[in-house]
C-alpha cells in the first residue's frame, strides 16, 4: 500500500505559497482516487506553526514539521537534510511537492539519497487500474505522456497551476517534530 507525503515549505514571511496549497489539494485527491485512507503533510521552514494551522482541515491524517531558524533561508545543505529526514520519518512511498525553485534544486538530490526516482514538471496525477500515473509535457509542450513507476520512493514535483488549490478553514495542529 502506498504512503503519500505532501512536502511543502513556508516562505520567508511564514506564509504558504499558493503552489503548496495546490500540492495539498493534489495529495488529498490522489489519496481518495487511489483508495488510500489518508496522507501525511510535512512542513519545512522557520516558524511553521501558522502554516500547519492553515492546513489543519485538509484531510491529512498525519502532520510532520521541521522548524528551525536555519530553514528560514533556502540553502541546499539544510533543505536537503530536512527533506530527507522528513521523507524517512513519514515512510513515504510517494512524495508530492510543489515545483518551487527551492524544491526543484533540492529534491532530485534527496531522491538519490533515498534510492528513489523523481519526476519534475508534472502537470497532472491520475489513478488507472490501481496504478498511479503522472502526466507531463514533452518536446516544448507538444506531446503529453502519462508515466508510471514501480520504484519507490517516487518524488513528484507538481508544476504550479497543474492542480486545483486546496482551501479550507484554519484549525490547530500538533505536528510531530522531525529531528534533523
Amino acid at each position: 500500500m502506498e504512503t503519500i507525503l505532501v512536502l511543502v515549505h513556508n516562505d520567508s514571511d511564514g506564509a504558504l505559497p499558493k503552489s503548496a496549497c495546490e500540492a495539498i489539494g493534489a495529495g488529498a485527491r490522489l489519496a481518495a482516487d487511489a483508495g488510500i485512507s489518508g496522507f501525511s503533510v510535512g512542513v519545512i521552514g522557520c516558524g511553521v506553526q501558522p502554516s500547519l494551522d492553515a492546513l489543519a482541515l485538509c484531510g491529512a491524517t498525519r502532520f510532520l514539521a521541521v522548524d528551525h531558524a536555519e530553514l528560514g533561508q533556502s540553502r541546499y545543505a539544510t533543505d536537503a537534510a530536512a527533506a530527507e529526514a522528513m521523507a524517512r520519518a513519514a515512510g513515504a512511498s510517494i512524495v508530492l511537492a510543489p515545483m518551487t525553485s527551492r524544491w526543484a534544486r533540492v529534491l532530485p538530490g534527496v531522491t538519490h539519497r533515498l534510492g528513489g526516482r523523481v519526476d519534475t514538471h508534472a502537470t497532472g496525477l491520475a489513478v488507472a487500474d490501481g496504478e498511479i500515473g503522472v502526466t507531463r509535457w514533452f518536446y516544448r509542450q507538444r506531446m503529453e505522456a502519462t508515466l508510471n513507476r514501480t520504484e519507490r520512493p517516487w518524488v513528484i514535483l507538481l508544476d504550479q497551476g497543474a492542480c486545483p488549490t486546496w482551501s479550507g478553514a484554519a484549525g490547530r495542529v500538533t505536528a510531530e517534530q522531525v529531528v534533523v
